[in-house]
């Protein structure tokens, strides 16, 4: 079993982050971007609905899984939509910014689901000191050649409340651990390795595919302000459970060096699997 993932940031069309063309002047490039990198899995984070289908009519080989928005938490609701509201958005995203995109023709679903990073996972909400929901995308699927079968899960951590995040994952993880299959953890995680909650993990044996590989230490941020936001390499792909090897971890650039892709680089680790 071979997999190649590529997680990635791609930056919500509709904001601007610094040193990052809007994405209508990426868009092209980060699709580029991705079918160069021929990735089996992509794990994306920050998708709109209007990205979600360019991507979908560009990569027509995989399937998306995504986060619907049902029965949102009412105390949610006006936080919320306020914040929307700022960028001239009518409405609440839905889907909502993690997508999960597999190969059609390689991979089965055998199940997925998600849950919602606060003290309320069941249900769209906050909770945590974070102003937008978060939360978990994940899926059991089957290799189709080899028979094998892992689960993959994607997220994005809000830098505000990093631990209570953390910690949630850690608890509803280990419940996963007792199916006994291999798993990959990849996303927009906001932290770096001298970050306590990385060393969580670790101790939970997760394993971090860039350190098992001879990648050379790099960031993945665009920005270096630590007085405002995590840098560094903040983008990962862990994994852990026996059957999986990375053999090889990369950024992703641009086709363009004059247009970055978004202000995060993007990761693609390659894994066998035995």
């Amino acid at each position: 079993m071979k997999i190649s993932i590529v997680t990635s940031n791609i930056s919500a069309d509709f904001l601007t982050p610094p040193g990052v063309p809007a994405w209508d002047e990426r868009k092209a490039l980060v699709v580029g971007a991705l079918r160069a990198a021929q990735p089996n899995l992509i794990a994306l984070q920050e998708v709109t609905p209007r990205q979600l289908h360019f991507l979908q009519e560009q990569l027509p080989q995989f399937t998306p899984l995504t986060v619907p928005v049902i029965d949102p938490d009412p105390d949610l609701l006006a936080a919320w939509q306020a914040k929307y509201a700022r960028y001239g958005l009518p409405q609440i995203p839905d889907p909502y910014e993690n997508v999960l995109f597999y190969r059609t023709d390689t991979f089965e679903r055998v199940a997925s689901d998600y849950w919602w990073l606060s003290p309320t996972p069941h249900r769209p909400s906050i909770g945590f000191g974070n102003v937008a929901p978060r939360a978990v995308l994940w899926a059991h699927l089957r290799h189709i050649a080899s028979d094998q079968e892992f689960l993959v899960f994607t997220t994005h951590i809000d830098h505000r409340c990093t631990q209570a995040m953390v910690e949630l994952c850690r608890s509803r993880l280990a419940v996963f651990s007792e199916q006994g299959l291999p798993q990959i953890l990849a996303g927009d995680l906001n932290f770096n390795p001298n970050d306590a909650n990385y060393t969580r993990l670790l101790a939970d044996g997760w394993c971090d595919a860039h350190t098992a590989t001879t990648a050379v230490e790099a960031p993945t941020m665009l920005y270096d302000l630590p007085e405002l936001m995590p840098t560094g390499r903040i983008d990962h792909v862990l994994y852990r459970g026996s059957g999986l090897v990375p053999i090889s971890w990369a950024r992703l650039v641009s086709p363009d060096p004059d247009r970055r892709l978004s202000d995060h680089d993007p990761v693609q680790v390659q894994f066998s699997g035995g």
